[in-house]
């Protein structure tokens, strides 16, 4: 038998991006949004929405060393 895994098999998210501002000054702004668990963060920088994905431990941190599953 198989053992659980600490995360889900399946994650779905919304990304939506907008620009803003002057034309002198335009630049691009999202919103993520993770379906099943219903959080959303805004963010400025693509890396701060995969931080916020993997803060909810759906994909790795390739920088962070492997974790250990306890039985």
């Amino acid at each position: 038998m198989a053992e659980p895994t600490p995360t889900p098999s399946t994650s779905t998210f919304v990304i939506r991006f907008w620009r803003e501002g002057p034309a002198a000054e335009l630049r691009w702004r999202g919103r993520i949004e993770h379906l099943q668990s219903g959080q959303s963060a805004s963010f400025l920088e693509l890396e701060d929405a995969l931080a916020f994905v993997r803060k909810l431990g759906v994909m790795a941190d390739p920088r962070a060393p492997p974790r250990r599953i306890e039985r």
